[in-house]
């Protein structure tokens, strides 16, 4: 090596984007000085770090005055790149009191190392918790001193959140199997109990049990947490082949409970079954319109049926009747059965919160 030539600065040109912007930056006002005469120790780790292809950092000197490279520089969000080269307090201030323990013992010599932490950052103007899996070891002079920090990290944040839904899902079937087969012997139940033919039962069971399978589907197609109000509605209509036309709907999407679904389900089902037979739908120009929106904590459901055969309030209360009490029980409500002449009239008040897809436990929500 030629000991006339110049100092190199720490920055490689393979170092990307980072490399670009600390070349950028006046280091004749930075408390480091001019990056041709740092110490060897903090130009080879600053090397080290800036071409790895591992999220890596460096933290030197008293202030443990920054460095990262790209690879990290894409979990930071916001903080970068406005903070390279500036002290770790400043940036990760949100959270020194998780950091600064763990930073003093690796300034005194010790290697430090943590898997799937969790920790609170601000990366876009809100604390979110985090999780990370890092090591950090001292940097050492020549004689034997502490000067620096150089770190490595994978955050684990996703990975966790995969973990937990997986979970999650797993009790959910669980749970759910147990409810299907109570559903399913109670559809066998009550339809043989009503029924005055074994093939009218087949019928009807035949009937319930594809409604409950197509809400099981729709459960299925989002990840089996919740389904879409709008899309038993629209699948209800949808399978009553040349009737579908004349079942119309409006109302926000809202996300159901698998426990809601099933009963929005079967409860549509029966409406619409009783239509057919007896209601709207009985004729050829009989309509039903669907509505639902949100009053305060409830959520307001409306069956209303136009245009079909003139309407006798029944003299006692059938299996329809009774079902659909019952299943709007479930919904944490009771139901409102107006037999109009000019068309049946069912209106349901739900807990909107009772009836709504249940979040999904998730490393990253919002720190508290």
């Amino acid at each position: 090596m030629d000991a006339s030539a110049p100092p190199v600065r720490p920055f490689p040109p393979s170092g990307g984007e980072c490399t670009r912007i600390l070349e950028g930056i006046d280091w004749s006002q930075h408390p480091l000085g001019e990056p041709a005469h740092w110490p060897v120790e903090l130009k080879t780790a600053v090397r080290l770090c800036l071409t790895s292809k591992f999220a890596t950092m460096v933290h030197w000197g008293p202030d443990l005055h920054t460095f990262y490279n790209d690879t990290y520089a894409e979990r930071l969000g916001s903080k970068h790149p406005g903070h390279l080269g500036q002290p770790a307090r400043d940036w990760w201030s949100e959270m020194w009191d998780q950091l600064d323990p763990f930073f003093q013992k690796v300034l005194e010599g010790e290697s430090y190392f943590t898997e799937n932490a969790r920790y609170t950052p601000d990366r876009d103007g809100t604390k979110r918790e985090a999780f990370f899996t890092h090591s950090h070891s001292p940097i050492w002079d020549d004689a034997g001193r502490v000067r620096g920090i150089f770190l490595t990290v994978v955050e684990t944040t996703a990975h966790l959140a995969a973990e937990a839904r997986s979970q999650v899902l797993t009790n959910e079937l669980k749970h759910r199997m147990k409810n299907t087969m109570a559903i399913v012997q109670s559809i066998v139940n009550q339809a043989l109990r009503r029924a005055t033919t074994m093939a009218e039962a087949k019928q009807t069971i035949g009937a319930q049990v594809g409604a409950l399978a197509r809400t099981n589907d729709l459960l299925a197609r989002s990840d089996g947490l919740d389904a879409s109000l709008q899309a038993i509605v629209q699948g209800t209509a949808e399978m009553q082949g040349p009737f579908s036309g004349r079942i119309t709907s409006t109302g926000e999407d809202v996300a159901l409970n698998p426990q809601a679904a099933i009963a929005f389900t079967m409860l549509l089902h029966e409406l619409t079954t009783n239509a057919m037979k007896y209601g709207a739908l009985s004729n050829d120009r009989g309509r039903v319109q669907v509505d639902w929106q949100r009053d305060g904590g409830d959520l307001v459901f409306s069956w209303v049926e136009v245009g079909g055969p003139s309407v006798t309030p029944p003299t006692r209360s059938g299996f329809g009747t009774r079902l659909v009490t019952a299943l709007a029980g479930d919904l944490g409500g009771q139901p409102q059965i107006d037999y109009a002449p000019e068309g049946v009239r069912c209106t349901l008040r739900a807990d909107a919160d009772g009836i709504a897809g249940k979040p999904v436990p998730f490393p990253g929500r919002p720190a508290s």
